[in-house]
């Protein structure tokens, strides 16, 4: 079966030919991207201004030394201030001491077992998981339990917000200290105990 060549000039005009459609083709892309980009980026930016100005407008003395106030009468949000650092605070305390704790134990007595993959299981579903939902589970758990409206509430969903930040942290700073200390330690004598306290958190102190 015979077949008629083809010159090599007309292959060569139809590659470039294809190759000048697909450029085309990516130029409207990226120029309609860019639009897309722009269009997005101008809401946002309008809306932070927005937000700027009315907010400055409002930022006043009584903002931060008075008290909520009924509605329709002038007020502060000191309350609210003070008990929003207080929850910080209070969270913080609860949550970083467990996040460590745990965090020590997965690294140090239990890195492959099955209560170590269990929670690190469950400490990944919690670093993905939203606000809302830490929220939601808060309210049927403590709010809905209760009956009543707390800021131990607040403070018990802020500790499920931090407890898995604290042990990624504590987890992937004492996996960089080199396992040299531990065996020059443990050749020394020393218990488990001891070269956790003294050698392994204080080379992963920094972190």
């Amino acid at each position: 079966m015979n077949t008629i060549p083809v010159e090599p000039s007309v292959l060569l005009a139809a590659r470039a030919a294809k190759f000048a459609r697909r450029k085309r083709i990516n130029q409207i892309a990226t120029i309609l991207a860019l639009v897309a980009m722009a269009f997005g980026l101008f809401w946002l930016f309008w809306i932070l201004w927005e937000t700027i100005r009315l907010g400055f407008e409002g930022l006043t003395l009584a903002t931060f030394t008075q008290m909520t106030p009924p509605p329709n009468e002038e007020g502060g949000l000191a309350n609210a201030i003070f008990g929003s650092l207080v929850m910080v605070v209070l969270a913080t305390c609860l949550a970083t001491p467990i996040g460590i704790l745990a965090g020590i134990y997965l690294v140090e007595f239990d890195t492959k077992g099955w209560l170590a993959t269990l929670t690190r299981f469950v400490n990944d579903i919690l670093l993905s998981a939203p606000s809302i939902v830490i929220g939601l589970f808060v309210y049927a758990v403590v709010v809905a339990h209760f009956k009543s409206f707390s800021g131990y509430a607040g403070v018990v969903a802020l500790s499920l917000i931090v407890v898995p930040v604290v042990i990624r942290t504590t987890e992937n700073m004492l996996q960089l200290v080199p396992s040299a200390l531990r065996e020059a330690a443990y050749a020394l004598g020393a218990p488990k105990w001891k070269v956790t306290l003294s050698i392994t958190l204080r080379a992963a102190r920094a972190g």
